[in-house]
């Protein structure tokens, strides 16, 4: 029977540090989604991996028995081959004992990441994703101990497309029900002491596995934004999930009831400011820094103008909506990478800069200053020529929330509310503007 969830704010734990805790913890995270460590914005201090790591550490100084699992998107959601180096170094040294495979490690390509974890000996599962001559991407389960427990783990991942906008993982792959796979895994596990599976799914759908699905005992779910504060008990499995952008970490300790009886009880813990970061993650991620700044890629799906230009040239005509423009935070969107001192890092370059890595783009601020915001062709992708060329930016149209989204993301703007956010950048009717 699981017990009530407790919120934890800052950076306390279940296991006490002057006693070494003999009760099996099992850990589990989600959705890091490639970040080593947290930007380092005001409004966004949480997550990431060094921190997650600094406190599974301070677990692991406290209680005996941890097992530390995560159902997936430890990978970004966009090429960056040398941020996953960087990130299964990190994966590798943390000592996970189960990474689930998630959409987002499959865009690396299935030999990728077989490569990846033969290279650097990375407990990866998945149980429902073959290549096309029927060979499982990497194992479909592992076996390992907690305490004096043998523990079983399965992964399993939907067969749809995420993200936005919706990237293709399953070219040449071959994914099979995660249904009918959890129930073969769960049969192949049966004589294990505890079966756990990492579900990477919508929420609904992790429920309904876990209703028909016999013999598992605890289910982390995956992908899933949804953040569950108590754990839910479905048929024989206790559901548990640690939400959106990786910026908490969840804690399940087994101990016994009154009676004598196994409970879990629950704790998460969000990582905030005051979790102090894993030094030797934080050293990884400014060597990804230092490299990744000489060979930056950008493949993300925004549109490209036919030349960037500063948002000056369009000011020219549009005279009020520049003014107004020049009163919002896209104006100065490269001050706060710089207070953070995080100028070299070419995902976040990718947001606070226009055109960073593309041609023509945003190169540095010595070189081309104006390109240094947030301009008018993130939203309107025309050039200041476009009235010559009979071309009209309507911006009832242009303006996307799924352009806002490619940068106000939930790891990067977790607190980002398209409505909310949109009026803050919205023009005025265009009064007075120059004729041609």
């Amino acid at each position: 029977m699981a017990g009530a969830a407790i919120l934890v704010f800052g950076a306390g734990l279940a296991c006490e540090p002057h006693a070494l805790r003999e009760d099996p913890v099992l850990l589990f995270s989600a959705n890091n989604d490639g970040i080593l460590a947290a930007c380092g914005c005001p409004g966004n201090p949480s997550g990431g991996f060094a921190k997650r790591q600094g406190l599974v550490e301070q677990y692991r100084r406290t209680c005996r028995n941890v097992l530390l699992v995560d159902p997936g998107d430890l990978f970004p959601d966009h090429k960056n081959d040398v941020l996953v180096k960087y990130l299964v170094r990190g994966a590798a040294r943390a000592k996970y004992d189960a990474i689930g495979l998630g959409d987002q490690e499959f865009l690396v390509g299935a030999e990728r990441l077989r490569a990846l974890r033969a290279e650097y000996v990375l407990p990866m599962v998945c149980a429902n994703v073959r290549d096309a001559s029927g060979e499982f991407v990497v194992a479909p389960h592992l076996v390992c101990s907690l305490n004096d427990r043998k523990v079983g783990i399965f992964a399993v991942l939907a067969d749809r497309v995420y993200g936005f906008p919706p990237m293709e993982w399953r070219t040449g792959l071959v994914v099979e029900d995660p249904i009918v796979a959890a129930k073969r895994e769960a049969e192949a596990l049966a004589e294990c002491d505890l079966v756990v599976a990492l579900s990477h799914q919508p929420l609904q759908e992790t429920r309904r596995l876990a209703a028909e699905v016999p013999g598992v005992d605890i289910i982390v779910s995956g992908h899933d934004t949804t953040t569950l504060l108590e754990p839910e008990k479905i048929g024989d499995a206790i559901l548990v999930g640690a939400g959106q952008a990786g910026d908490i970490l969840g804690a399940l300790t087994l101990h016994r009831d009154a009676e004598g009886g196994p409970e879990w009880t629950q704790t998460l813990t969000e990582l905030s400011a005051r979790v102090p970061g894993a030094k030797w993650v934080e050293d990884l991620y400014w060597n990804y820094v230092k490299e990744a700044k000489e060979k930056p890629e950008t493949d993300w799906d925004t549109p490209i103008p036919v030349v960037y230009e500063p948002a000056e040239a369009c000011g020219e005509c549009h005279e009020p909506e520049f003014k107004q423009w020049q009163t919002t935070d896209h104006a100065r969107a490269y001050e706060p990478i710089r207070k953070a001192g995080r100028q070299d890092d070419p995902e976040c370059l990718m947001c606070h800069t226009m055109g960073f890595a593309r041609k023509g783009g945003f190169e540095s601020m010595a070189k081309t200053p104006a390109l240094g915001r947030v301009t008018c062709q993130a939203c309107h992708v025309v050039n200041s020529d476009h009235h010559e060329k009979g071309k009209k930016a309507e911006p009832r149209i242009f303006l996307s929330s799924r352009w806002c989204m490619s940068c106000h993301g939930m790891v990067q703007s977790p607190k980002f509310d398209y409505f909310t956010y949109k009026p803050r950048i919205q023009h005025r009717p265009e009064e007075g503007r120059k004729k041609d």
